[in-house]
């Protein structure tokens, strides 16, 4: 099996499957909540692009702002930030 069907063949798994490429399946809502540290985000896409819920919006200054509403909370948004702008919100943080 050459490497272009090796890939062919993956992708095919993983798509059947109903996982993403990250491993969290699309209808799968998990409790984790994020949120942009404006001083960080510098507007250059790169999470609403990874948002497959498009929960995120932008600002008049291009700034990311997540709708908490519409995050399922996968966290893609996290792994593709370029600037380390969007952190995980602590529920209960410890006094």
């Amino acid at each position: 099996m050459d490497r272009k069907e090796f890939l062919t063949k993956s992708a095919g798994l993983v798509i059947i499957s109903g996982l993403s490429v990250l491993g969290i399946s699309a209808q799968e809502k998990t409790n984790k909540k994020y949120t942009v540290i404006d001083k960080r985000c510098d507007g250059c896409g790169h999470c609403f692009r990874a948002c497959r819920d498009k929960a995120l919006t932008a600002t008049n200054d291009r700034k990311a702002v997540i709708d908490s509403q519409k995050c399922i909370g996968c966290g893609d948004c996290v792994r593709f930030c370029r600037r380390m702008a969007i952190v995980e919100i602590e529920e209960n943080p410890k006094a």
